[in-house]
């Protein structure tokens, strides 16, 4: 990274206080980049409300799967998060309510409560989905696994 930016050790860290500062810094960033690329794929189906079904379409494509660096920050990196300290995990949390409350108006329900909920069902199983996937080696066990969990959330609400 520090290469490609064309700076030192020295001048990149000069730019945060501390590594923790840069990885929470690389986390929002994230969390902002895939608010984005969820809504952008519910809005896609203009005028449907069936938005919630184009984010898990995209959410669980081959491509996010094989491209950590374009997919999920909890995917990629929930064991690490989960063992940062309570200031770190006060701001990875922050993120993902902020992911939350940006998505919860797409998904499937009628009241606040019941997308709420679905929200829960529907990004765990997609998180969870993704970070399996990940880990088999052959393309085809892989869209096997993204296919069937897509399948069912979809056919679900």
């Amino acid at each position: 990274l520090m290469k490609a930016s064309g700076l030192t050790h020295g001048g990149f860290y000069k730019h945060f206080s501390s590594r923790d500062a840069l990885v929470i810094e690389a986390i929002e960033e994230s969390f902002r980049d895939l608010t984005q690329t969820l809504i952008d794929a519910a809005a896609s189906e203009s005028g449907s409300r069936e938005g919630w079904q184009a984010m898990i379409k995209t959410y669980l494509s081959l491509e996010r799967c094989d491209r950590a660096d374009i997919g999920c920050p909890m995917a990629a990196l929930a064991p690490d998060m989960a063992r940062t300290a309570p200031a770190m995990k006060q701001r990875i949390s922050a993120a993902i309510m902020k992911f939350r409350e940006k998505l919860i108006p797409f998904m499937p329900g009628r009241t606040v409560e019941e997308k709420s909920s679905n929200f829960l069902m529907i990004i765990a199983s997609m998180v969870g989905t993704i970070a399996v996937a990940r880990i088999m080696p052959e393309l085809a066990v892989r869209e096997r696994i993204l296919n069937t969990v897509r399948d069912r959330l979809l056919a679900s609400f």
